[in-house]
């Protein structure tokens, strides 16, 4: 089963009985709030083009929760961010054993490591560089810069990586899978960023090690910053970042 798959079949028992009260898709990140004022976000993944990015017969408002949730398996990418977005309200409310505060203090990276990290954290690339052996940064090609490498070039660097840091933007394009088949020696694999749904039942089978993501805390902070195109500095006083063990 693909990832998106066990991730729907994770949330669809969560979902039943709720509705999707609003869906805003923002240019940076995508928030839903349920019936019962749950929030959750994700990042908007969409391909620039003119006017009309949904056709007119797809609509999120009043609608049921686990209806939404399929399209996590859709083609259409916006579907995807908002079903996404559902999943992690409905994930990353529940009671668990959650970590607060820093991943990087849980896995704690050392001189001795080498370090791969699928899109570029710039706060995280300032605090690793100088402080581990090796740092490799990838991205996708139309978000190349000075001292990233192309994803083209993971399957050289991944194979030898200790720690790997893993954009949760990956389960929307659908790449994610194949990353983590690349897997070899790795002692951490860190899913990471708002997108992140906290489910270790779905990454269990995974090398996938720690989920990092965040809990909305202020619901009409969150929808107003999304809508207001805000990126992660306009969302954190409305959000708590939240770990949670594999």
């Amino acid at each position: 089963m693909k990832l998106e798959e066990r991730l729907l079949h994770a949330a669809l028992p969560l979902a039943r009985g709720k509705l999707v009260e609003r869906a805003i898709i923002g240019l940076g990140y995508t928030a839903v709030e349920l019936s019962d004022r749950r929030v959750g976000v994700a990042y908007t993944l969409f391909e620039p083009g003119c006017c009309a990015y949904l056709p007119p017969e797809i609509s999120f408002r009043q609608r049921p929760a686990d209806l939404i949730l399929k399209g996590l398996i859709s083609p259409q990418s916006l579907e995807g961010s908002v079903a996404l977005a559902v999943a992690n309200a409905l994930f990353n409310s529940r009671d668990l054993p959650f970590l607060k505060g820093d991943p990087l203090e849980l896995i704690r990276p050392g001189p001795e490591d080498e370090v791969a990290m699928i899109g570029f954290f710039e706060p995280l690339v300032k605090r690793l560089s100088g402080r581990v052996g090796h740092l490799w940064v990838f991205e996708r090609g139309d978000h190349l810069g000075p001292g990233l490498l192309p994803e083209t070039e993971m399957p050289v660097f991944l194979p030898r990586a200790t720690l790997i840091l893993i954009t949760s933007v990956t389960i929307l394009n659908r790449t994610l899978e194949d990353i983590l088949a690349q897997v070899q020696r790795a002692r951490e694999v860190v899913l990471l960023g708002p997108s992140t749904p906290m489910a270790p039942e779905v990454f269990e089978d995974t090398p996938v090690s720690l989920l990092s993501g965040i809990r909305v805390r202020d619901p009409e902070g969150v929808l107003q910053a999304v809508a207001e195109a805000k990126g992660f500095p306009g969302l954190k006083p409305y959000v708590e970042k939240i770990n949670l063990r594999v």
